[in-house]
């Protein structure tokens, strides 16, 4: 059955990520999102967080997702960026979230960091063009998501729903524990620490399995973990999930909210409708009406 309650509650939840958007991280003069509130209020990144927020947005706030958009077509013509058919910059890896007909390079490139502007606010761009390849991407959920997308994008189904199955199999309960849980916590956040699940990939879990049309055995789980990680008043969600469940002293963030979108909405919107549950009485119903039938017209032929 499906649970009215909870429904309810996510999408309230969802409606609060959004706002987070709208009215915390959006700065008008700019038209851009800025990373985080505490810890890089005056950062603004092209790629990935503005390039996937205005996908986020495109079905609860479409004005301001093409606010958004053309203000990245803007940006990426003056800094002459790799851009896409539509003029938008290309992240060389979040691409197979904006175009459904794009493909993952693999093994995927090192990501370039990039700071184009930096006076009264900073403006960065990453793009995974680099020299060198991550030879253990496999072992990075992001990564194996993101070419299990690609996969299905290419019709590859086979290795589609493998690499997604080997993600599923990263689930413990509290998060992903991939490779990236092993690395120093914080990213400029927080005091280091040696263990940290990134709650953005629990997003981009959510959006992959809509995509694919593979339902999470364990969905409601991972719901309820990302719900976890709200912030009660600004609506926005936390970076990291310690192991003890808890956000550490990590910030919310553009970039974390619009993966937490994107998924809930995939979910949303590639669910299929729930198989009623096995009823007994019913089927023996349905047993007795078909008998009572059958001998109702032999009786009439005789």
């Amino acid at each position: 059955m499906v649970n009215v309650g909870a429904k309810d509650s996510s999408q309230n939840n969802l409606s609060r990520a959004v706002w987070y958007l709208q009215h915390v991280a959006y700065n008008s003069t700019l038209r851009l999102f800025h990373e985080a509130p505490r810890v890089a209020s005056n950062t603004y990144w092209i790629a990935s967080d503005n390039l996937l927020a205005f996908k986020a947005l495109e079905p609860y706030d479409p004005q301001l997702s093409s606010t958004i958009k053309s203000e990245l077509i803007r940006l990426a013509k003056f800094y002459n960026l790799l851009r896409s058919s539509d003029g938008l910059p290309l992240s060389m890896r979040y691409d197979v979230i904006i175009n459904d007909n794009a493909t993952l390079e693999i093994p995927p490139r090192n990501v370039t960091h990039m700071t184009l502007y930096q006076d009264s606010y900073t403006l960065k761009y990453d793009i995974a063009n680099g020299t060198g390849n991550f030879t253990d991407w496999r072992k990075y959920a992001d990564l194996r998501l993101l070419t299990a997308l690609s996969d299905h994008h290419a019709g590859d189904e086979d290795n589609a729903i493998s690499n997604f199955t080997a993600v599923e199999n990263m689930w413990d309960g509290i998060g992903l524990r991939d490779l990236g849980f092993n690395n120093s916590y914080g990213e400029g956040q927080g005091p280091g620490n040696p263990n940290a699940y990134s709650t953005y990939k629990l997003g981009l879990l959510l959006y992959v399995s809509g995509k694919l049309g593979i339902h999470l055995p364990f969905e409601s789980e991972v719901m309820n973990r990302i719900w976890l990680m709200q912030n009660q008043t600004s609506g926005g969600i936390f970076t990291h999930i310690m192991p003890d469940g808890s956000s550490g002293t990590s910030d919310t963030n553009t970039e974390t909210t619009t993966m937490v979108i994107l998924g809930i909405t995939s979910i949303t919107q590639n669910s299929t409708q729930p198989t009623p549950e096995f009823d007994p009485s019913t089927l023996m119903l349905c047993v007795v009406v078909l008998l009572s039938s059958l001998i109702l017209q032999r009786i009439r032929r005789n």
